[in-house]
């Protein structure tokens, strides 16, 4: 079964750098002000890397209630909160350097916890943060060898269970331990915005899009099969 082109998804093709960033900004203020203005809040899940740096920069400057928006980070690496490659510094570098979102509603996995009190602990609180409703956005990029979040290919069954937040590994990148929400978390999100910028993003995409269904190697296809997918690129 090849992807239902059919089903909901937008998709919008930058011309440059600067327009991939403003255009990124834009959806991702747009969907916030609409959650906002329909259940008076916004959950947001955040994914890391360099793609989105600057779109978080850029998108914390923007006029949003921040009081009003609670975010979560839909992947960890297993680090020190201070270390280069953590996505919570890199979500408190960008983002919240000028978004006045509310401690209590910013949500990232404790890693200074052991590993598997920090997924317990992470999983609980993550479950209470969504108990009024699920994720209105999370953000996406995609790996060059097809992984979504933290679920490397082939994605494991736990990645498609019951289970909100897992521990996974690889050894394609200098951190090896990992924490991932599962397809629950993001398959569920009102709004799935991938962000995808360079010619290895293009051919991987085109090649998950032209390719049998295989959730296993392609977590984003499952993704994208839920409906609400948004696509930014620029290649």
């Amino acid at each position: 079964m090849l992807y239902d082109a059919s089903m909901e998804l937008e998709q919008i093709a930058a011309t440059s750098e600067q327009d991939f960033i403003d255009t990124s900004v834009r959806i991702l203020s747009e969907r916030i002000h609409q959650s906002i203005d329909e259940f008076g809040r916004a959950i947001v899940g955040l994914s890391g890397g360099s793609t989105p740096k600057p779109i978080y920069t850029a998108l914390g400057k923007c006029a949003i209630p921040w009081d009003k928006v609670s975010i979560f980070l839909v992947d960890e690496r297993y680090v020190p909160a201070d270390h280069d490659d953590s996505n919570q510094k890199l979500v408190r570098e960008t983002l919240l350097k000028n978004a006045r979102i509310p401690e209590n509603q910013i949500l990232f996995p404790d890693t200074s916890k052991p590993l598997d009190e920090c997924i317990y602990h992470y999983d609980l609180t993550l479950a209470g943060m969504l108990s009024a409703g699920i994720p209105h956005i999370v953000t996406l990029g995609m790996g060059d060898d097809g992984h979504i979040a933290s679920l490397f290919p082939p994605v494991p069954d736990e990645g498609y269970g019951d289970r909100l937040v897992l521990h996974t590994t690889t050894d394609q990148f200098a951190i090896h331990d990992r924490i991932t929400t599962t397809m629950v978390i993001i398959g569920s999100a009102d709004r799935k915005i991938f962000f995808l910028k360079g010619e290895e993003k293009k051919k991987i995409w085109k090649e998950m899009m032209n390719a049998p269904e295989d959730l296993t190697r392609w977590p984003a296809k499952a993704a994208l099969n839920l409906g609400g997918g948004v696509v930014v690129s620029w290649w």
